[in-house]
C-alpha cells in the first residue's frame, strides 16, 4: 500500500531534519523535540510516523533497500549479472554515502545493516543465487558486502565506483587478480 503524500512529506521533513542535526551533533544528544522543531512538525506527527529516532534511520534503510531492489530488477539480462548487480549496489551506496558517513561517525551503521538484514535474502538470491536456507553462505556474503562498503565510505570513497565494483566482484568470485 502506497503512503499518502502528507505522510511521505512528513517523513521526508523529519528525516532531513535529523540529517541536518546529525551533521552538527552526536545522535545521542539529539532529542525528538530537536527533530520536530527543525522539521517544523508537531510531536504527534513524529509519533504517527516513527517510534524513535532510530526508526527514522531504519525507515530510510528500507527505502534504500527498496531502491536497490528496483534497480536490480531492471536490465538484468546482460553478459555478467553478478558484476552488473554489484555495480548497481555500489552506485546506490555511493548515492547515499552522506547518510552512511553520518551513521559511521555516530557508530550507527548497524541500523542500515539491520534494515537490510530482514530482506537481504531476496538480494542474495537475486544477485548470487544464494538460498536463505544456506545460512552460513548467506551470512558470509551479507556481512562481507556490508563491511567492504562501510570500509570504502570510511576511506572517503578513495576508489571510484568502477574500481570498487571490480574489487567487490573479485572478492565475491574469489578471483585472485586483485
Amino acid at each position: 500500500m502506497k503512503e499518502n503524500i502528507q505522510v511521505t512529506r512528513s517523513k521526508e521533513w523529519i528525516y532531513n531534519a535529523l540529517m541536518f542535526l546529525l551533521k552538527k551533533n552526536a545522535f545521542r544528544k539529539i532529542s525528538i523535540d530537536d527533530i520536530t522543531k527543525e522539521a517544523g512538525v508537531a510531536r504527534p506527527t513524529f509519533y504517527r510516523n516513527f517510534d524513535s529516532k532510530e526508526d527514522i534511520l531504519l525507515d530510510q534503510g528500507r527505502k534504500i533497500y527498496e531502491r536497490l531492489m528496483l534497480d536490480l530488477e531492471t536490465d538484468m539480462n546482460n553478459d555478467n549479472p553478478i558484476f552488473h548487480s554489484i555495480k548497481k549496489m555500489v552506485i546506490v551506496f555511493n548515492e547515499y554515502s552522506d547518510l552512511f558517513e553520518v551513521l559511521i561517525t555516530n557508530s550507527l551503521e548497524y541500523l542500515i545493516f539491520q534494515s537490510f538484514e530482514a530482506e537481504i535474502s531476496k538480494l542474495l538470491k537475486k544477485v548470487f543465487d544464494i538460498e536463505k536456507e544456506d545460512k552460513y553462505k548467506a551470512r558470509f556474503f551479507e556481512g562481507a558486502l556490508f563491511s567492504v562498503v562501510v570500509e570504502w565510505i570510511k576511506n572517503s570513497k578513495s576508489e571510484s565506483v568502477d574500481e570498487m565494483t571490480e574489487i567487490i566482484y573479485n572478492l565475491v568470485t574469489f578471483n585472485n587478480t586483485l
